[in-house]
């Protein structure tokens, strides 16, 4: 992401501060807590939990020399947006977008709705199937991906010398960035965008907050 290439290049220029001391606090001991990399990424950036109408998650949220980059709330999409002043990528762009299905429905019920946010030319034949996972025992998460015949089209594709149009579109499967689907609560998927490179949020700490304002 051009976003966070910027980042990379604020961090040389500021070096590896203090960062986030707050993380060295014993009151904050019971505080979701950044990891290695992304307290040595974000050094001079602020930890905290940034809170919606949905869900809350733990993010980031740096200064000037990092181009004002934070994560904010966008109860409309729904979900949670970057923000960036950078002058090579201004803007903003989505980081978790929430899906709403019936309580009792697998994660597939939302594909209706993940294939009119997502269009693509091979999106009606793109199905939420498992991604591998590095450890057996860590929640599934999902792929938006093609199946049958498109998905060999696709992977002989991505062989070849042209790299290929995503064929779910934007929330599929692509040849850059990582987004998966994840069950965060009974009737909730969220689609994490996370990017090729680390992200100034933890979608491990995402949690939803229940029809009364409280948090599951």
């Amino acid at each position: 992401m051009r976003i966070l290439a910027a980042v990379a290049l604020a961090v040389l220029a500021t070096g590896c501060g203090p960062g986030d001391t707050r993380k060295l606090d014993p009151a904050a001991a019971s505080e979701p807590q950044p990891s290695q990399g992304m307290r040595e990424t974000f050094a001079s950036c602020t930890w905290g939990e940034v809170v919606g109408a949905t869900a809350s998650v733990w993010s980031y949220a740096c200064g000037e020399g990092y181009g004002n980059l934070r994560l904010v709330a966008d109860d409309a999409l729904p979900g949670f947006v970057i923000e960036s002043t950078a002058a090579d990528a201004p803007g903003r762009s989505v980081a978790i977008r929430f899906f709403d299905k019936p309580d009792s429905a697998p994660v597939d019920s939302i594909l209706p709705a993940v294939r009119a946010a997502s269009p693509g030319p091979g999106a009606a034949a793109c199905v939420l199937t498992p991604a591998p996972a590095a450890d057996a025992s860590a929640p599934v998460r999902y792929v938006f991906a093609p199946q049958g015949a498109a998905k060999t089209a696709y992977e002989a594709a991505l062989a070849g010398d042209v790299v290929p149009e995503p064929p779910c579109g934007p929330l599929g499967v692509s040849h850059t960035g990582d987004r998966t689907f994840r069950e965060i609560g009974p009737g909730t998927v969220a689609l994490v965008e996370a990017g090729s490179e680390i992200q100034i949020f933890d979608a491990d700490t995402l949690k939803l907050k229940s029809a009364h304002g409280g948090d599951h």
